[in-house]
């Protein structure tokens, strides 16, 4: 069968096949065998996009290029290595009695659905099934977030649930905005959201109706990135979700709305101007950057620090994004991936954590490398690579986004204020001050995050606290996180390295 079949059909068979299991070992067997051959179907459609470029096919309703297979990848990767912990992270709660075959068995259902929308929209090749595949991610992740089914959990769950609902009703309306602006420049009512056709035609659309329309869409999709000031849900969510659930939504389902996003920009620059949309995602990444920094510096609760912490990198991503050329967008993508393996390996530490210490406070977690000396390793090097600290490749991004405000300009020069006063500033002056803000705020998260995390860390453990892992599957995960995050920090293997130069190039259409 087609591979790119295949990375449809996989997750969809393997949910409905686990709706009607209820034993524990045979649904996590099937949940890992599925994330094996959907990375298989993957290898395989990566090696034909790097040798023929785009993949078009199924009524001109697929659209693979270098751009969706790299999101895809992280996809893949990310649930994989999620599927790993998950056998390790269940069984206990199982052996407790506090999760039951048929919740279980639900819970892999819903995994499924989740990991068939996400590559839905990104294959798609229509904006309006774009809309609707992450839509149908919110029903999915509303489930599993309430998956405990404690009072705050569902709090969090209907939170998220709401915001998240109005976030994608914008986002809808920015959608049927593009589509009147196309309506007469695509020739035909069916290559209106067309994504290949709206860019051949994006000469002819309205500017004014797609300035309008991105402004829409950014919000909305936004609001699934957990970009500020849409960024609410966040916190409430990532605290009460389980630890798998939560690697997925800060390392895969942000990252799925964020292309959302990046497909509208690449219509937008062309129909108008790179400026235009770029100014947005700059404005809208520093804000989010420097309001989580801020955030970050009085949590007490760990997992609501990791959760501020992916709306810090969302916003440096969107910095990379904003400026764009090739050094911003590459380092915008490859800050995509880095957080993926981050945040999973912060959020799987802080699983194993909570499993051992029985509470999310900092302040009742000490010595944890006494206690499970692997886990705080994972801590440890999670919170090293999210500060962005050498060698772990998070650094690598980092650096590329800040080298990309200092040597590029990324919109107009002359700054409106009000109707009453026109400043021109000198780019060399304006990318300056945003470098020495960049840095500013990055040296804000760093004493913020492990000011916190080596207090965790070393010490003796409470009274009572057992001593030594539990080893199981899910430590395999924490160690394949480590060692990406040490290689990529070094070398890039020269398949990842073809297919993020193809997509940096497609974003920034040199």
């Amino acid at each position: 069968m087609n591979a790119v079949a295949l990375l449809l059909i996989i997750p969809l068979i393997a949910g409905f096949v686990s709706l009607g299991l209820r034993h524990s070992k045979l649904l996590h067997g099937i949940n890992l065998a599925t994330m094996l051959l959907l990375n298989g179907a993957l290898a395989a459609v990566m090696s034909r996009v790097l040798r023929e470029g785009t993949i078009q096919g199924y009524h001109n309703l697929i659209l693979i290029d270098a751009l969706s297979a790299f999101i895809l990848l992280i996809i893949a990767v990310i649930g994989l290595v999620s599927s790993l912990y998950t056998w390790s992270y269940f069984e206990h709660y199982r052996t407790q009695g506090d999760v039951t075959p048929v919740r279980m068995s639900r819970y892999f259902f819903l995994f499924h659905l989740f990991m068939f929308t996400m590559v839905l929209a990104t294959v798609a090749n229509s904006l309006g099934i774009l809309w609707v595949a992450i839509e149908a991610t919110t029903l999915a992740t509303t489930f599993l977030i309430n998956f405990f089914k404690r009072k705050t959990s569902l709090e969090a769950g209907w939170k998220y649930l709401i915001l998240c609902s109005v976030g994608i009703a914008l986002a809808l309306f920015g959608t049927v905005l593009m589509y009147m602006s196309s309506v007469r420049a695509a020739g035909g009512i069916d290559a209106t959201l067309n994504l290949s056709d709206l860019m051949r035609v994006a000469a002819q659309l309205d500017p004014h109706v797609v300035k309008l329309a991105f402004v829409f869409i950014l919000v909305g999709y936004g609001t699934k990135v957990g970009l500020v000031p849409m960024h609410a849900w966040v916190p409430e969510a990532y605290s009460e979700a389980p630890a798998p659930v939560v690697a997925m939504l800060a390392g895969v389902l942000e990252t799925v709305a964020v292309y959302a996003i990046l497909r509208c920009k690449m219509v937008v620059d062309a129909a108008v101007s790179p400026g235009y949309a770029g100014n947005f995602l700059v404005a809208i990444g520093f804000l989010s950057f420097a309001v989580a920094a801020l955030f970050m510096l009085v949590q007490r609760d760990y997992k609501r620090l990791f959760a501020y912490s992916s709306i810090e990198h969302m916003g440096i991503a969107m910095v990379g994004f904003g400026v764009g050329g090739f050094l911003g967008t590459f380092g915008g993508l490859f800050h995509l991936l880095n957080h993926a393996l981050a945040k999973s390996l912060a959020f799987f530490a802080a699983g194993h954590l909570f499993i051992r210490f029985g509470t999310r406070e900092i302040a009742s977690v000490r010595g944890a490398f006494k206690a499970q000396p692997l886990t705080a390793a994972a801590l440890l090097a999670a919170s090293l690579a999210l500060v962005g600290m050498p060698p772990l490749s998070m650094f690598v991004s980092e650096f590329s986004v800040a080298a990309a405000l200092a040597t590029q300009a990324y919109g107009s020069d002359t700054v409106h204020i009000g109707h009453f006063l026109t400043i021109t500033v000198a780019d060399e002056v304006r990318n300056l001050g945003l470098v020495f803000f960049f840095i500013s705020i990055a040296v804000i998260v760093f004493g913020g995050v492990m000011s916190r995390v080596v207090k965790m860390v070393w010490g003796d453990p409470p009274p009572g606290i057992e001593s030594g892992e539990t080893w199981g599957l899910g430590h395999l995960s924490l160690v394949l996180n480590i060692g990406a995050l040490l290689v990529l920090g070094f070398l890039m293997p020269e398949p990842l390295k073809r297919l993020m130069n193809l997509a940096v190039t497609t974003l920034a259409m040199e």
